[in-house]
């Protein structure tokens, strides 16, 4: 039997609990549906106490995007050679459909130049197809390996019966025996 008191967080356990329910909510509705009201209903704050840990939504859409950042490259191995890298990748992303649900719908929303992520994903793609175009030793390759893991990973949440994995092996199969 509880007592009724809530049990008061730090507020960096807090605020990392608020950009995980964000991340969960943005993935399952979209940024422009998404509200600081439904984040305090989710998480039994008020507005205003959500607001006090996270500034404003666009801030935490950042936030968002960074935890999944962080995240990624917590699962990168640098030493491995980069069609193991990939493979890590795609492996990660099977592993969570709700957090490829979640860039796909940003990605798509900040196409508008006026979102608040517009510039962090022109960005992410700018540096990663460098980094990828570098380890490849091909920036115009980059861009084609790119496009075809937001493309498969678009039809995959799409259609959930679709092998991502064996369609990523194919793929890759294909590019790194013409490339050898």
């Amino acid at each position: 039997m509880t007592n009724g008191k809530r049990v008061r967080l730090t507020a960096d356990v807090r605020r990392r609990q608020l950009v995980d329910e964000a991340t969960t909510l943005i993935a399952r509705i979209g940024y422009h549906r998404f509200s600081i009201k439904a984040l305090a209903e989710a998480t039994g704050l008020t507005r205003a106490g959500v607001l006090h840990h996270v500034g404003s939504k666009e801030q935490l859409l950042l936030d968002v995007l960074a935890l999944r950042d962080e995240r990624d490259n917590q699962s990168l191995d640098p030493e491995l050679n980069v069609r193991h890298v990939l493979d890590s990748i795609v492996r990660r992303n099977l592993a969570q459909p709700e957090i490829v649900r979640l860039y796909t719908v940003l990605a798509a929303e900040a196409l508008d130049p006026a979102h608040p992520a517009h510039a962090y994903f022109a960005e992410r793609l700018r540096t990663g197809t460098t980094l990828l175009g570098d380890m490849l030793g091909d920036h115009e390759l980059a861009v084609e390996v790119y496009s075809f893991m937001d493309g498969i990973q678009l039809n995959w949440l799409r259609d959930p019966t679709i092998d991502m994995w064996r369609q990523w092996q194919r793929f890759a199969d294909a590019l790194f025996r013409v490339r050898s």
